[in-house]
């Protein structure tokens, strides 16, 4: 987030309004802040899936889905994947068996399942998927794909997480 951060500070100075960006940046912060209050996710894996059911784009370690998860402490079940959004096929997904999964509900239709709600249909219904721990017990926590990308969008992403993580009384 910091590069985030520094973006908006540097913009914010380019257009002569630097205390609006000093503002918007502590506002930004004070939002992580208070989402990730008092979690220990520690014990808690999650699996973030931009697009495509084919042949899914899922998180590695960096960019927004690395801010996310490291500001909740929980592990991402790809984190040893140094690409940003690797392509992975589900057998390899199941095995890995992610507590909860981020699923990236995109308005665009240039990929298969898309929306959140295909989404959804398709790993409860594919026969690699549909028995995951994730699947059965339905947690699931959908952002925006603008979230799933470092931007300041990215603070939504890690305030519906952590509620996404409470209610499924995954945090101690």
């Amino acid at each position: 987030m910091d590069s985030v951060y520094q973006e908006v500070t540097d913009l914010a100075k380019v257009f002569g309004v630097p205390q609006r960006g000093e503002k918007l940046v502590a506002e930004l912060k004070d939002r992580v802040d208070k989402a990730a209050a008092d979690i220990d996710a520690s014990d808690t894996t999650l699996m973030y899936w931009f697009a495509n059911a084919e042949s899914p784009y899922l998180a590695g370690c960096c960019g927004a889905p690395g801010i996310i998860t490291g500001e909740l402490g929980a592990e991402n079940v790809f984190g040893d994947t140094h690409e940003e959004w690797p392509q992975i096929n589900w057998e390899t997904v199941a095995d890995r068996n992610p507590d909860v999964l981020v699923i990236g509900d995109l308005t665009r239709k240039s990929q298969t399942a898309e929306g959140a709600e295909k989404k959804i249909e398709f790993l409860e219904s594919n026969p690699a998927t549909k028995n995951m721990d994730a699947v059965r017990e339905k947690r699931y926590v959908l952002l925006s794909g603008q979230a799933m990308n470092p931007s300041i969008r990215t603070v939504e992403g890690v305030e519906r997480v952590a509620a996404g993580l409470r209610s499924f009384g995954l945090t101690r």
